[in-house]
Parts: C-alpha cells; sequence; structure tokens
C-alpha cells in the first residue's frame, strides 16, 4: 500500500511540474505515431502524447510508417515540448517542435500519417483536408479508419 502512495505521490509531482509548461527534453524512445518517451535535464522518464493529433494504432495500416516518419523526426533528438495537460494514462499531452520542426504534430498531418484529433483540438483539421485531396499517406487507403473507431472496434471483441 505505501509503495503504492509513493508512487501516485511522484506521478502527481511529476504531472504537476510539467502542466503548462514548456521545457526541453531528449527523446529516448518512440511507441507509435504520436506517443514518445524522454528525459527531462534532471534524467527523469517522462512519456508524451502530441496535441491535436491520432496516429494509427499497431496493427493499422499505415501504423509502422506513421511511427518510422516519427522516429525520423524526434527520436535522439533535443525537442521542446508545451506541455497542456496530462492524460487518463499519465502521458503529457504537448505541442512538439525541433530545432528543424516547428510543429511536428502538424507534420505529421500533412504528410497523411496522422488525423486531426477533432474531439480535442481542431487545429490540424486544414492540414487533413489538404492531406486527403492530394491522397498521401494512409489517405491513399480509399476509406481508412480513424483510430478512434479502430480502438471501439477492438474494445467490442
Amino acid at each position: 500500500m505505501r509503495f503504492k502512495t509513493i508512487t501516485l505521490s511522484i506521478i502527481l509531482l511529476i504531472s504537476s511540474l510539467c502542466s503548462g509548461q514548456i521545457f526541453r527534453v531528449k527523446v529516448v524512445g518512440v511507441s507509435d505515431g504520436d506517443t514518445f518517451t524522454a528525459i527531462n535535464r534532471d534524467n527523469l522518464r517522462l512519456r508524451f502524447r502530441i496535441a491535436g493529433i491520432d496516429a494509427p494504432e499497431r496493427r493499422q495500416p499505415f501504423s509502422n510508417v506513421a511511427k518510422r516518419a516519427l522516429s525520423d523526426m524526434i527520436h535522439g533528438k533535443t525537442v521542446v515540448v508545451d506541455v497542456l495537460k496530462t492524460d487518463g494514462w499519465g502521458r503529457h499531452v504537448a505541442r512538439v517542435s525541433t530545432q528543424a520542426i516547428d510543429d511536428v504534430g502538424a507534420r505529421m498531418v500533412e504528410m497523411g500519417l496522422a488525423w486531426s484529433y477533432t474531439e480535442f483540438d481542431t487545429a490540424y483539421t486544414p492540414l487533413e483536408a489538404t492531406a486527403r485531396q492530394s491522397r498521401i499517406g494512409l489517405w491513399k487507403e480509399p476509406a481508412p479508419t480513424p483510430p478512434w473507431e479502430w480502438r471501439k472496434s477492438k474494445h467490442k471483441q
């Protein structure tokens, strides 16, 4: 019981330190097309989800392509994160930029490798419309399934 209390306290402390802040982290892992792990200046491992996008889930078409593209953009690099909130899984939801890319989320949507996650943010909707019209990335498919619908269908099974 005490271990759980200490663990929860640490998670809440890290969450409160991060929300609403802009800081630099070094990316040490990419889980998928919208989630990554990084270390901060104190060597704390933090998980991030890129705000405003939803990339294909594992086993969905283009999931490996999206993961690879995000990895090419950020893995091993120091990035700037603008943390907006912490989600239900303890990930810090953030806008992300690199020295070469002003908005990593926008780039993923422009490349047709993520949806604009309109349930939470509509900023990337015009970029998604352009990618759809250009039929690039996942928009090459006739009717790609959005990740949120794919997750719902998997939970029902």
